[in-house]
This record gives C-alpha cells, sequence and structure tokens, in this order.
C-alpha cells in the first residue's frame, strides 16, 4: 500500500509543480492571490516548488559539462553543479532575509502577522520563472536570448507584493520591487562568480 503510495505523492507533487508555473506564467494575479490564501510554510514550498527546479538546473549543468567537453574532467563538471547549485540556493535566502527586512520599511500594515511566510512566498514563487529559463536555456543553449524572459520575475514581483500589505506609497511599493527583482535576479550569479573564482574550476 505504501509503495504504491510514493509514486502517487510524486506525481501529485510534480502535477502541483508544472500546474502553479503554468498559472504564474498565465495567470499570475489569480495565482498570487491564491498562494497568499494557501495556508503553507518555507519547508513546504522549499522541497515541493525550489528543490525541484534548482535540482534539475544542477543536474543538466552536470550532464551538459560532461557532454560537450568530451576532455572535462568528471570532478571539475561535478564541482560546477553543486556550484550552481547553491548558489541559486543562497541566493534565494540572501533574498528572502533582505526581503524580511524591507518589508516592515516600506509598508504601512502587512496582511498577514507573519512577515517571512509572505516574503518567502514572494521571493520564491518568482524565482519559479528564473529557475524555468535557465533550465530551458541549458537544454537548448541556441535559444539563450530567452534569458530576457528573466525579467518577467520583476512583472511577478510587482503583482505579489500587492498581496504582502499597504505600502505608503505607490512610488515606495515600485522601489521595493525593483530592489526585490535586481536581487533575485543577480545575488546568485554574482555568488557564483565568487564561488568559480574561489575554487578555481
Amino acid at each position: 500500500m505504501s509503495a504504491n503510495n510514493i509514486p502517487e505523492s510524486m506525481s501529485a507533487k510534480y502535477r502541483d509543480l508544472f500546474v502553479r508555473t503554468k498559472n504564474l506564467i498565465v495567470t499570475p494575479k489569480q495565482e498570487w492571490q491564491a498562494i497568499f490564501n494557501e495556508k503553507s510554510d518555507a519547508n513546504m514550498i522549499l522541497a515541493n516548488y525550489v528543490l525541484p527546479y534548482i535540482g534539475a538546473l544542477s543536474l543538466l549543468s552536470f550532464v551538459s559539462h560532461l557532454a560537450s567537453h568530451s576532455s572535462y574532467p568528471f570532478e571539475s563538471a561535478l564541482k560546477q553543479a553543486v556550484l550552481l547549485f547553491t548558489s541559486f540556493f543562497l541566493g534565494l535566502y540572501v533574498t528572502y532575509f533582505i526581503t524580511i527586512k524591507l518589508i516592515p520599511k516600506f509598508t504601512v500594515k502587512t496582511y498577514a502577522s507573519d512577515i517571512k511566510i509572505l516574503a518567502y512566498k514572494l521571493t520564491a514563487y518568482s524565482s519559479l520563472i528564473l529557475y524555468l529559463v535557465k533550465i530551458s536555456t541549458a537544454l537548448i543553449p541556441q535559444i539563450y536570448f530567452l534569458h530576457i524572459l528573466g525579467l518577467y520575475v520583476a512583472y511577478l514581483v510587482w503583482l505579489g507584493s500587492g498581496k504582502l500589505g499597504e505600502f505608503e506609497s505607490i512610488d515606495l511599493r515600485i522601489v521595493f520591487s525593483i530592489i526585490v527583482s535586481v536581487l533575485l535576479l543577480f545575488v546568485p550569479y554574482f555568488l557564483l562568480r565568487i564561488f568559480v573564482n574561489f575554487i578555481h574550476i
């Protein structure tokens, strides 16, 4: 019985991941409403939505380095994959912790007492599109121009910020959204550059 439940559970999780990602692209306003209405914690969001994407991205990086460079050492490909995983994982959390500090400074009141989960939902779910674009370009390097779609993250942050609370002004909401978007888009790559230079892959 339990053996049969495991595949069903996994398939349900991946179905939820697909549906959530699709809805954030097709109907983002409605999906943000659903996200902020549902009861979920950071561990659940991390396990069901963030880690599958980052894990897939890291695995693709490992395989592509081995496939495209016949002389590329296995150890170096593995290091590259680990560094990519670490950079995107830490990049999310750096942005998350900064967002926790920013929310009270930019809002008059929040729509929930737990600022941490508000910040995590905003940063984690907004990052899904960034991961999807990165995975797509890793699978098909010729479509590198899709990186421009990473800017859609900024649109998601803008929409999601409206569910956090009441901002002092529209200008402050714009500034808040820009800060969070820039952090989400650039911190992972900044960390990756530091790690690569430090380890000298």
